[in-house]
């Protein structure tokens, strides 16, 4: 059983992971472009990245809810009430967009002026947004799509996605925000094409995802026909948020407390806080795998579930969790022993490679909690237990992590070494929690699960007589 559900979890943890990757070199590849066009474009690029993604985090959480239920679903043997989900998962992420357009003008609005930004960087940090804010919509959908997409054997669609949008990224890119100088850059004649800055910048990365979009509606759309009606129904569409608010609410936690700590850490200085960033990254690329097995343990601890097999359920989720520890402990000796090699590929400056190179060492350390935590929190949405992982979560961030970086970082003036021996102390305290929520709830079997789970006999969710928000067939 061990060795075919580790097979199962990579199956689909590999190419979730060349996804995820893939995503984010999109990130650096718009980096790049926007350090082409100066450091107040570069600036406002990061700063409108950041601020995109914290806005939007909420809504992405919330439309992540149905991943479990899908999971369910397809485990019960109930494809019609798998289908149904994706529906109102549709739903809920157009919905969430308006308010979550709006909540990302707003934080800009009050967070720039508190940062005491200068006014050059933050008229450019809001055309950026005009440009990347629509991407909200899409993004949202795409979130949905491929979580059903994922759980219905289809992972690769995210990859093929990435695949594409990297394709055409470079030019879009190019043409967006150099216009004709990006013609004239590769040898080509111009043809009176206007460079439109960071707006341009923006507005591609919005055309990019609806690329993601249409790839994965075409995988989507090519699946066997689902037998009878679909018939979103609110129910489904408050069981969906029910799961996903604590999901987006962890989410916005996380980002949180990482922003906090970068801000920190940027107010020791150019060389501190491009050290801080250095070890992020890094560690950031590294977690992609982690992050595909836990979206791949979702998918299974959900299946187990719907399947009614409290055995499997847990066997999916310690496998998930061993394989993500495992995975990070590889990379955390990778950082340990060759620091300075990793700080010299992504720095040629002498002081932000020696201020990095301890930082990598404790990131070595931080990695293996922050792989056993986002694991962990996987295999509990799969079993719908997203309120209980979101406090405990919260309680590691804020309560433990937080506070300890700052007592490091300025009480005993620790500087960045401290932030990240704090952020390691609370990843390690919610990573544990979380891993030993799991356990307790698997040991408990299904009746132990926050949610009713499916049957073979019947839809995810009891039937209730409410009225359909959409009909249609697949």
């Amino acid at each position: 059983m061990i060795l075919s559900e580790l097979r199962e979890t990579w199956r689909l943890a590999l190419p979730l992971a060349a996804a995820f990757a893939g995503n984010t070199l999109l990130s650096l590849v718009d980096t790049v472009f926007a350090g082409r066009l100066g450091s107040v474009a570069l600036s406002a690029a990061g700063v409108g990245g950041a601020l995109f993604f914290f806005g939007s985090v909420m809504a992405m959480g919330l439309v992540m809810g149905l991943d479990p239920l899908v999971a369910q679903a397809a485990g019960a043997g109930d494809p019609t009430g798998a289908r149904r989900h994706l529906s109102e998962g549709l739903i809920i992420g157009t919905l969430a967009a308006v308010p979550a357009f709006g909540f990302i003008f707003g934080l800009a609005t009050v967070a720039l002026p508190l940062a005491g930004t200068d006014p050059e960087t933050t008229a450019a940090v809001f055309d950026y947004l005009w440009g990347r804010a629509p991407t909200v919509l899409p993004f949202l959908w795409f979130t949905a799509l491929r979580g059903y997409l994922q759980t219905m054997d289809r992972a690769s669609a995210g990859l093929w996605a990435a695949l594409v949008a990297n394709l055409i990224n470079i030019p879009v890119d190019g043409l967006m925000s150099m216009g004709d100088g990006a013609l004239e850059a590769v040898g080509l004649p111009s043809i009176g094409l206007p460079a439109q800055g960071v707006y341009g910048l923006g507005l591609a990365s919005t055309l990019v995802t609806f690329v993601q979009v249409i790839v994965v509606w075409v995988v989507f759309r090519r699946m066997p026909l689902v037998p009878g009606a679909i018939k979103a129904r609110w129910s489904g569409a408050k069981a969906i948020m029910k799961i996903g608010a604590p999901i987006g609410l962890h989410f916005s936690a996380e980002v949180g407390i990482f922003g906090t700590v970068s801000v920190v850490a940027g107010g020791m200085g150019p060389v501190v806080g491009g050290a801080h960033q250095v070890a992020l990254q890094l560690a950031s690329f590294t977690f992609m795998l982690c992050l595909g097995i836990s979206q791949a343990t979702t998918v299974r601890v959900g299946r187990a579930v719907g399947a009614g097999q409290p055995r499997q359920m847990q066997v999916a989720g310690l496998v998930g969790m061993g394989s993500g520890s495992v995975v990070m402990v590889i990379s955390a000796v990778a950082l340990s022993v060759w620091p300075e090699v990793f700080a010299r590929v992504m720095t040629d400056d002498p002081e932000v490679q020696a201020a990095a190179i301890p930082l990598l060492r404790i990131a070595g350390v931080f990695q293996i909690f922050d792989g056993l935590q986002s694991v962990s929190a996987g295999a509990l949405r799969g079993a719908s237990d997203t309120r209980v992982a979101f406090l405990l979560a919260l309680v590691g961030y804020w309560v433990v992590g937080l506070p300890v970086a700052l007592g490091l970082a300025k009480g005993l003036g620790w500087g960045a070494p401290g932030l990240w021996w704090g952020l390691t102390s609370g990843l390690m305290v919610a990573g544990v929690a979380l891993a030993v929520r799991f356990v307790m709830l698997a040991r408990r079997g299904l009746r132990g699960l926050p949610l009713v789970p499916p049957t073979a006999n019947g839809p995810t969710l009891p039937p209730e007589p409410v009225d359909p928000i959409v009909h249609g067939n697949s």
